[in-house]
Formats: structure tokens, sequence, C-alpha cells
């Protein structure tokens, strides 16, 4: 079975990977930060390397001998975000993994993305989009475009390596501690039926089941084509606000709490609201977008993939946030 070098495996997407990986017998071996959460990840089977991303020795000392990498690690878009820890991680990070890639001369390397630097604006956005001219200014955007553009660069100088995009992503995960953490959705919907959340800032979200995330991931270390990005969302159906998110949430799990949208005109005349949300959430709420959403055909027609629906994927998780919760 081939070795597969993971990054992020801690987090909630790595860690769905890792499980998909061991479950089907490949060996995996995760670069994880000392003092992490990362029990779990041993029990499924993963051999584990302390080091740091940001170390590119560390990075390349542990991805020796894998066949092929996995990248993950990511610091996300939270309310709070420093421009140099974005870019040392999001970008800097990115850039050892690819190194240690071409080092080791990996058979193919995936690296997860995100929606915010591309242009679909005026038409949906497809595994076709091109990057937007003036690209939001928000750090962990600025820090993803870059790492996005990098990883494209090294494929068309010969590395095997694309890009599976996911979008808001959400659901169980066999490391408990870091899916629940700020600013993850599975927190938020935890907080709402809680009644801990009123209001969230209104734009659209294409949502993404975990484990589906995962699936496409897996597929694309198999089947990927050098250069490429594939959609890892749910159903185009299924695109909404958060607000609606965490309400179809409550309904599911018989709350009586509902969260009110927040929209643009509001957000603007409000500085403290701005900054209580953060720089990202601020740039997508003034963005167009366009209906639909996306078109993922490419990603499906390549890899036989059929996400879950929302409110299944919805139910899956409820019961994992009360098991967890025992």
């Amino acid at each position: 079975m081939p070795t597969v070098f993971v990054t992020g495996a801690t987090g909630l997407i790595g860690a769905n990977i890792c499980r998909r990986l061991r479950e089907r017998g490949d060996d995996v071996r995760a670069l994880v930060r000392p003092g992490s959460e990362s029990v779990p990840l041993r029990e499924l089977g993963v051999a584990l390397v302390e080091g740091d991303i940001t170390d590119g020795a560390s990075v390349l000392a542990a991805a020796d001998g894998a066949e092929f990498v996995v990248h993950s690690a990511a610091v996300l878009g939270g309310a709070s975000q420093d421009a140099d820890e974005h870019a040392r991680v999001n970008t800097g990070g990115l850039g050892h993994v690819l190194d240690a890639a071409e080092t080791i001369g990996a058979r193919r390397t995936v690296a997860l993305g995100t929606t915010t630097y591309f242009d679909y604006t005026d038409r949906p956005l497809s595994e076709d989009s091109p990057l937007l001219d003036t690209p939001p200014g928000d750090p962990y955007s600025v820090s993803k475009r870059a790492a996005f553009v990098e990883v494209m660069r090294r494929a068309a100088a010969g590395l095997d390596a694309c890009v599976v995009i996911p979008g808001g992503t959400f659901g169980p995960s066999p490391v408990p501690g870091r899916a629940l953490e700020a600013p993850s959705y599975n927190l938020r919907i935890l907080m709402a039926l809680k009644g801990e959340i009123d209001s969230t800032v209104h734009f659209p979200i294409p949502w993404s089941y975990a484990d589906d995330v995962a699936a496409v991931t897996v597929a694309a270390l198999d089947r990927g084509q050098a250069g490429q990005k594939y959609l890892a969302f749910a159903h185009p159906e299924d695109v909404c606000s958060m607000a609606e998110f965490l309400n179809r949430a409550g309904e599911l799990a018989g709350s009586a709490h509902r969260v009110r949208d927040i929209t643009a005109d509001l957000l603007a005349d409000d500085p403290e609201l701005q900054r209580q949300s953060g720089p990202s959430l601020v740039a997508l709420a003034s963005r167009t977008f366009p209906t639909p959403y996306y078109t993922d055909t490419v990603t499906r027609a390549r890899f036989g993939h059929t996400p879950l629906r929302l409110d299944e994927a919805l139910r899956r998780t409820l019961d994992w946030l009360e098991a967890t919760r025992r």
C-alpha cells in the first residue's frame, strides 16, 4: 500500500482524509504540532511526526519516503486575522510542502484551497473559473490566493499537483476537539442551538460535508489531473446563508431559536459589527454572486462523486454532536 503524507491532519478535513485513507489500507503519515490533539489519529493507525508547517526542514523530514502528499493545513479566516501568520502558514507552509513533494518525487500532491479569490460574479463558479483581477484584501484570501497561484505555477513547471476547493465545511470528525474550535461551523451549530447566536452576516455559502470533501480529495489523489481544480460542495440547491444553514439545523434538532441575517447595508453602517465579523466576512458581504452559485460537472464526471444533500448531512452532524456531548 502507498504511503500518503498529510498536513493539517488534526483539522476537520484533514482528519476525515486520514480516516478514509486508513479505511482503504493506505499507510498515512501526519505532521502534527507538539501538544496537538493527535491521539485519535494514532488510534486510526496514522504515523505521527512532530513538526510545524512553517519549518521547511520538519516538513521534508516528515514527508520523506511518502509517495503521495495531501496538504490541508491552514489558518482559517476568523474574526481576528494576523497577516503575518496567514502568510507564514497558508502561503509559506504551502511552499514548504511543495518543496518537499518535489524533493521526494511524490507521484501526486493535492492541496486544499478556498473560493474567495475566484471570479464568479457574472457566471457560476466552476472548475474553470479564473482568478479575480482585484482579489479581496483580507489576510485569509490574500494568503490562500498566493498559495493557489503557487500550486498552479509548480504544476505548469512539471509537478503533478492539483487543488480541491471546499465550501463552508462541517460534519463529524475523528478528532472532535479541533472540529469544535472557533471559527468552525460545527461550533456555530452548537451555539445556535443554545441560543448564543442571534445574527450572522448574509452572503450565500456553498456548504460542504467534511466526509464529502475527504472523498473528493482521495479521488483526486487517485484520478486527479495536474493543474486542475475540483469543487467539493454539496448541491447547488443547498447554497444558503449562514443564518439559513443554522436555522435548518435548528429545525432538524427541534430548537425554536432562530438566527437572522445581517445584510451588507447594515454591516456597512456599523464599524463594531464589522470588527466582530472579521475582514473575510465583511469582504464576502459586499460581493455579488451568481445564480446558480456554481456548477461542478467536471468534478462529478471525473470522480463519479455524489455528495450528501444538506439536510441529511446536518442530521448526521447533529447525531455526532449529540454523541460528543455525552
